[in-house]
C-alpha cells in the first residue's frame, strides 16, 4: 500500500478511508483542478472510456455520422481511444499517439510508458493507466508525472471528475489530483478487494465493486453513500462478477441511476448467466433488473437499458425490465456499443455458424448500425478484427489492429484545399480593413477555436471560412490545443513563454493546497498564463508587419504577400 504521507486514517464499518489533509483555503491550483475537470465533462467528445465519466457511451445527434459512411482515415496502430477537441488520443504499443482527427495524421506520440487502456482526457492534459498511472502534457505529450500507487500488476482506465483522477488499484481505490498526481484519499475495503477494472461517477459518487459488495462512495472523500451486499441472483453463487479479457463488467452510470451486473453461475461454467440491475444513485434502491441472461451493462438511455452476454447485446425496458430491443444479425462478440440519434452502433463479429453457407451477413467483422426501434441493420462497414468503437464530432472510431475513422463520405474535412480555393479565400480579405486582419491574425483562428487560446496557428481567420477545411482539422488537433483551452481568462499579462508552462507550475502549486476537492470553486484558470500570447501578439502587431504572427505557417505568408500587394498598389497611386 502507497505511503500515507499528507493523509489521515478514518474507519467505518468495513471499510478503511485515508483522506488527504483538507487545506481550508482553496488554491490557484485547486481553481486550475477544477476548470479542467468540468471542461472535460462538459465537452461534446469521447473523453474518456464509455465517452464520460459515467462510461455511458449515449451520444448527443451532433455525434453521429450522416449516410451513407465511409472509412476516410486510417492510422497503423490500434487500440483503445480518447477524442477531444478535434484530436484523437490513441493508446498504442505502451504509449500514447496524438492524431489529428481530421485526416489521421500524427501529432505526437510518447515513449513506451507501459499504457493500456482508454486515456481520459483533460483541456491541458491525458492521463492514463497501465503499469503506472501517468499524466502526460496534452500539447507535445511530455511525461508529466506517473502516481506512486505501490501497486505492480495492470491500473484500469482512469475517470476524471472534479480535479480528480479517480482508479481502482490492489484492491483499494485511490483518488488522485489531476495536476500532480498526489494521493488525495483512498478506500481500502476491510474484506473482498475491489475489482481493478473501471469506476463510474455520476451525482457525486464514485460506483464500484468487489465480488461480494457494490459500493457507492463520495466523490469528495470517500466516504460511504451506499453498499448492497445482495447481488441480484437466483442461486447460491449469485455474485459481482469479476472483470473478464473479453467481458467488461464495470458500472455504468448517469443522472439518478446505475447499472451494475451481477452473475448467478458457478465459477467455471461455459455460460455464465446473471441479471443487471438499476439501482438509484443517491439511496441503492433497486429500481429494476433484467430476466436471467445478459449481466454486463453496456449503456442506459432514456428509455432502455442494454446489456452483454458473451456473445450478444440486448436492450431492456427501464420500467419493466422486459427486453424490448435485439439486433437483426446473429453475433458472435460484441465488445462496445454506443447509442445516438436514433442508432445502436456496435463493432461486433457475425456468427458464422447461426447461418447457411450463403446467408452470412457481410462483414464478418466489423461496424454496424442498428435501427434503435426495430434493430434492423442501417448500414455496416468491415474492419480488420472486431473493433471497439468511440464517437465524436460525426466519426465513428473503430480500433482493432488498426483505427480507422468512418464517417460522412462527402465530409472533406481530410482533403487538402487546391490552390485555387486558397487563392480565392485570399482575394476574399481585400475587403477588410488592415486593422481586422490584424486581428484576426492575432487571434490566429475563428470564434470556433476561442477556446485554444494558441495565437501561434497557422491558420489565419482569412482562411477559415469553412471551420471543416483540412487546415482547421489538422490545427485544431494539435497547436490549437497547446494552451489548454484557456481563453475564458482573457489575461493579456504572461509572456508567450508560459505556453509551456501550465503542468508545472500547476504542479508547484498543488502540493498541500488541492485537497479541497469537490469544493465547487469556479474561479478561473487566470494564473496558468496561456492567454497572454493573444494580447501580446495583439500589441506587436501593430508595430510589425499586418496579418503575421510568429510561428504561422503558409497561411500567413499568405496574409503578408497580401499586405505587400496593397502597400505597392497605395505606392503606386498618385497623391491627391
Amino acid at each position: 500500500m502507497a505511503n500515507q504521507t499528507r493523509r489521515s486514517v478514518l474507519q467505518y464499518a468495513g471499510v478503511t478511508l485515508t483522506l488527504g489533509s483538507l487545506a481550508t483555503g482553496a488554491t490557484a491550483a485547486n481553481d486550475v483542478a477544477t476548470a479542467e475537470s468540468s471542461a472535460s465533462e462538459e465537452a461534446d467528445g469521447w473523453s474518456s472510456l464509455g465517452g464520460n465519466a459515467g462510461n455511458n457511451s449515449v451520444v448527443p445527434a451532433s455525434s453521429a455520422p450522416e449516410e451513407p459512411v465511409d472509412v476516410v482515415w486510417e492510422y497503423d496502430h490500434g487500440g483503445p481511444v480518447a477524442v477531444d477537441n478535434g484530436t484523437v488520443f490513441v493508446v498504442a504499443n505502451g504509449g500514447v499517439h496524438a492524431l489529428d482527427a481530421a485526416d489521421g495524421s500524427l501529432e505526437w506520440e510518447t515513449e513506451d510508458v507501459g499504457a493500456s487502456g482508454t486515456p481520459a482526457v483533460t483541456p491541458e492534459s491525458v492521463h492514463v493507466g497501465g503499469e503506472q498511472l501517468t499524466k502526460v502534457d496534452r500539447t507535445d505529450g511530455t511525461v508529466c508525472c506517473q502516481a506512486d500507487l505501490d501497486y505492480d500488476e495492470e491500473i484500469p482506465s482512469p475517470t476524471i471528475v472534479d480535479g480528480l483522477v479517480i482508479v481502482v488499484a490492489d484492491g483499494a481505490l485511490y483518488a488522485v489530483d489531476v495536476q500532480d498526481h498526489e494521493i488525495e484519499w483512498y478506500v481500502e475495503p476491510s474484506e473482498d478487494p475491489l475489482y481493478e477494472q473501471p469506476v463510474a461517477v455520476a451525482d457525486g459518487a464514485v460506483f464500484a465493486t468487489s465480488e461480494s459488495k457494490a459500493y457507492a462512495l463520495e466523490v469528495d472523500d470517500g466516504s460511504r453513500r451506499w453498499i448492497d451486499d445482495e447481488p441480484e441472483g437466483d442461486d447460491e453463487y449469485s455474485r459481482f462478477p469479476e472483470p473478464g479479457a473479453n467481458q467488461p463488467n464495470y458500472p455504468v452510470a448517469t443522472d439518478g441511476v446505475v447499472a451494475i451486473g451481477s452473475a448467478d453461475s458457478e465459477d467455471g461454467s461455459i455460460y455464465r448467466e446473471g441479471h443487471v440491475t438499476l439501482y438509484d444513485t443517491e439511496t441503492g434502491r433497486k429500481r429494476e433488473h433484467n430476466d436471467r441472461g445478459a449481466f454486463m451493462p453496456a449503456l442506459i438511455s432514456d428509455d432502455a437499458f442494454y446489456a452483454f452476454d458473451a456473445y450478444n447485446v440486448t436492450g431492456y425496458d427501464r420500467e419493466s425490465g422486459s427486453e424490448v430491443w435485439d439486433t437483426e444479425v446473429n453475433t458472435y462478440r460484441v465488445p462496445s456499443v454506443a447509442v445516438g440519434d436514433g442508432i445502436v452502433y456496435a463493432g461486433l463479429a457475425v456468427d458464422g455458424e447461426a447461418y447457411g453457407p450463403d446467408e452470412v451477413p457481410e462483414p464478418s467483422d466489423g461496424v454496424y448500425a442498428f435501427d434503435e426501434e426495430t434493430g434492423e441493420i442501417e448500414w455496416a462497414v468491415g474492419t480488420d478484427e472486431i473493433p471497439t468503437i468511440a464517437l465524436a464530432d460525426e466519426t465513428i472510431y473503430a480500433s482493432s489492429e488498426t483505427l480507422v475513422a468512418i464517417r460522412n463520405e462527402d465530409d472533406d474535412r481530410s482533403e487538402e484545399p487546391d490552390e485555387e480555393e486558397e487563392e480565392e479565400n485570399d482575394d476574399g480579405d481585400d475587403g477588410e480593413t488592415d486593422d481586422e486582419s490584424e486581428d484576426e491574425s492575432a487571434d490566429g483562428d475563428s470564434e470556433s477555436d476561442d477556446s485554444d487560446g494558441d495565437d501561434g496557428d497557422s491558420s489565419s481567420s482569412s482562411d477559415d471560412g469553412d471551420d471543416d477545411s483540412t487546415d482547421d482539422g489538422s490545427d485544431d488537433g494539435t497547436s490549437d490545443e497547446s494552451d489548454g483551452g484557456d481563453d475564458a481568462s482573457g489575461s493579456d499579462d504572461d509572456d508567450a513563454e508560459n505556453e509551456d508552462g501550465d503542468d508545472a507550475s500547476g504542479d508547484d502549486d498543488t502540493d498541500g493546497g488541492s485537497d479541497d476537492v469537490g469544493d465547487g470553486d469556479d474561479a478561473d484558470d487566470d494564473d496558468d498564463g496561456d492567454d497572454g500570447d493573444d494580447g501580446d501578439d495583439a500589441d506587436d502587431a501593430d508595430d510589425s508587419v499586418p496579418g503575421f504572427t510568429a510561428g504561422a505557417g503558409a497561411v500567413g505568408g499568405l496574409a503578408t504577400l497580401e499586405w505587400l500587394r496593397r502597400k505597392a498598389g497605395d505606392a503606386d497611386e498618385p497623391a491627391e
